[in-house]
């Protein structure tokens, strides 16, 4: 694995995690509008890191 993969997959795992933590925040708050925006933010963060994740395994 390349080190510039490595430091992709890093930066996805902490955006979704971030994204996580806004949802949890958000729902907490009572805004259900931002965290269905921040949920479709961490699924789509999802596709991407498994997209990376399998091009670092080739």
């Amino acid at each position: 694995m390349q080190i510039e993969q490595c430091r992709n997959i890093i930066m996805l795992y902490r955006l979704r995690d971030r994204a996580r933590r806004l949802v949890e925040a958000n729902r907490k708050a009572g805004n259900p509008g931002a965290a269905k925006i921040y949920t479709q933010i961490d699924d789509w963060l999802a596709v991407h890191m498994s997209h990376a994740i399998s091009r670092a395994r080739r």
